[in-house]
């Protein structure tokens, strides 16, 4: 298990232009909280969502599957300090049989999380820039406000005076530590992609049942209202509480040729002509050197 002082070592960053601003990849967050709320979905109205029939919904029973809402307050990152709220579907991971319940539960014990990204909200600039040009993530410009008393945590999401949910998480005990691992499923130029989003959950708790979260919808934002259509319920079936972590965002993988060239022109400054240009120098230079 890595510690909090090694989390980071050992990962080399490229420097990188985000939103024409000077980052680097992989994007590390330094300092940060999150919570999470699991919530039963209809498998058929999850199905409908997803853009691709390669991406194969967990079921937490026959006919159920599962949707996340993660309330990310991050503090101190490579691209400045943002909130970002994540409406993901549990995916099935290709490592385990896809047996309903057991498939979900093999990913909760290796705290390796297989996951499509529905929507992302953000409430920076180069938050939702940097995201969705690079990654393609479904990054929108929300409100995204975190509220505290002694045993609650809130996250409310709008759009202007347009609630589209709140959810409320209880500050539970976080004895535990981890490392986990999210692999973030994507769609760019109708191909499926993802990204690792790796995180050391320094503080750390999960919880089952309905107890510890809470989940208010709102009534005329699409966004609010896929959500009522789709969900069983908004009693959750999970909760996990971190209120320190940090994070690594890995860059994409599983590129198209089109995503890679746009990576390397937005995101590393270099054009595919320059990136040839470059390499058939090196290659001179190696013969010249033989020679």
């Amino acid at each position: 298990m890595a510690m909090p002082g090694d989390f980071f070592s050992g990962v080399e960053q490229l420097e990188a232009s985000l939103a024409g601003i000077k980052a680097k990849i992989p994007v590390f967050y330094r300092e940060a909280r999150c919570f999470t709320t699991v919530f039963p979905a209809s498998i058929i109205g999850l199905r409908r969502l997803l853009p691709d029939r390669r991406f194969v919904p967990a079921q937490v029973l026959p006919g159920i599957g599962a949707v996340h809402l993660t309330a990310f307050e991050y503090y101190d990152t490579d691209i400045g300090p943002y909130n970002e709220f994540g409406i993901g579907i549990l995916l099935n991971s290709p490592y385990f049989l896809q047996i309903p319940g057991y498939n979900m539960l093999r990913q909760l014990l290796q705290d390796s999380f297989y996951t499509y990204i529905h929507r992302l909200p953000v409430n920076t600039q180069v938050a939702l820039d940097g995201g969705v040009e690079l990654y393609n993530y479904p990054k929108t410009m929300n409100a995204i406000e975190f509220s505290d008393t002694s045993d609650w945590v809130t996250c409310e999401l709008a759009e202007g005076e347009d609630l589209i949910c709140r959810v409320r998480g209880r500050k539970i005990p976080a004895t535990r530590s981890t490392v986990m691992k999210y692999f973030c499923h994507l769609y760019q130029y109708q191909q499926p992609q993802y990204a690792e989003f790796k995180v050391n959950a320094r503080e750390y708790a999960l919880a089952l049942g309905r107890d510890n979260a809470e989940l208010e919808l709102g009534f005329s934002h699409p966004a609010a209202r896929e959500l009522s259509d789709v969900l069983l319920s908004t009693k959750p079936l999970m909760y996990i509480y971190v209120p320190s972590m940090q994070a690594i965002l890995y860059g994409p993988g599983n590129l198209s040729l089109a995503s890679i060239a746009f990576f390397l022109e937005r995101g590393l400054g270099i054009s595919v002509n320059e990136l040839t240009a470059l390499l058939d120098r090196e290659r001179a230079g190696k013969k010249k050197k033989k020679e």
